[in-house]
């Protein structure tokens, strides 16, 4: 099957989404594993598609783009599961753990300022949503909102962040851990 013009309209669109919808869904399923996030791909891809459809040549092959991008969107989902169990690792950790990893307050003062060191070579768009999130207590749709970028922009670059700090201050892990998602003061 071809793009065609009749998939430019609104009522060819309708026809592909109802066409593909569910298949899709199914496949992304197969590689996430979670079939609420397999509809959430789904539908920002036929979101995408529809706001990119005057860009595409008459001679793609619809079928085929539509699960290659799917296929692509899944594997940046489950990318972004990743930093999700992260996060959620790195909130498990107790206080008392750092605290016998840390023997002094001068510790705690040299380690706050690798931390601080660590995020002011941030480039400087993920810093500034970083210490929005990590400093200010934003969530992550007012961040979007306030920057007026996606949600999806913000969870990229908290990502990156995250996962450049960590490489980072990969030595003194695990009390980087609770410094980075209690604050930098």
């Amino acid at each position: 099957m071809t793009f065609a013009n009749t998939w430019q309209t609104k009522e060819g669109f309708e026809i592909l989404f109802k066409q593909y919808y569910e298949p899709l869904c199914n496949f992304v399923f197969g590689i996430v594993k979670d079939y609420d996030a397999s509809e959430d791909v789904i539908q920002e891809l036929f979101v995408k598609f529809w706001e990119k459809r005057n860009d595409f040549s008459d001679d793609i092959s619809i079928k085929a783009y539509l699960y290659r991008a799917a296929r692509n969107m899944s594997l940046n989902q489950i990318k972004h599961f990743g930093v999700k169990k992260d996060f959620s690792l790195f909130n498990q950790i107790k206080l008392s753990d750092t605290e016998q990893n840390i023997a002094n307050p001068a510790e705690i003062s040299e380690l706050q300022e690798m931390i601080a060191q660590a995020v002011n070579e941030l480039p400087t768009e993920r810093k500034k949503i970083f210490l929005m999130s990590r400093q200010d207590g934003l969530k992550y749709k007012e961040i979007a909102r306030e920057l007026n970028i996606s949600v999806k922009t913000v969870e990229n670059q908290m990502g990156k962040a995250l996962s450049t700090l960590r490489s980072e201050l990969s030595d003194y892990l695990p009390a980087v851990i609770i410094a980075i998602f209690i604050g930098i003061k």
